[in-house]
């Protein structure tokens, strides 16, 4: 909210930047080496980032952190544990058919065995 003091302030401070004067000057050659250092910007190739360093500087940046780090760890754990569970559980459920049909041919082997 503005008041007519701010107002007067604008106006005595807009008088006092049109009378200011800088008296410094630029360093000898200044425009000549602007544009060199331009020139050499433009000449530099840019650098490719790659998904595998955008990676690398976002897990650099973050796992510093304990509470984050121990999260991502415990996050990763449980999928592992989960993927091994899922597999081992395929697998034993074919081992136990494979054996039942094993055994059922024991007993009575002139009987046939189903084809996986």
């Amino acid at each position: 909210m503005k008041t007519d003091n701010s107002i007067e302030n604008d106006a005595s401070l807009r008088s006092l930047l049109k009378e200011w004067k800088s008296e410094a000057s630029l360093p000898p050659r200044f425009q000549e080496q602007v544009w060199r250092r331009i020139e050499r910007a433009e000449s530099t190739p840019a650098p490719t980032v790659t998904l595998a360093h955008l990676f690398a500087n976002w897990l650099a940046t973050k796992l510093p952190r304990p509470a984050l780090a121990t999260a991502y760890l415990g996050g990763l754990l449980i999928i592992g544990a989960s993927a091994g569970w899922s597999q081992a559980r395929q697998e034993t459920a074919r081992v136990t058919g494979e054996l039942s049909a094993r055994y059922a041919h024991a007993v009575d082997p002139y009987q046939t065995m189903p084809q996986p």
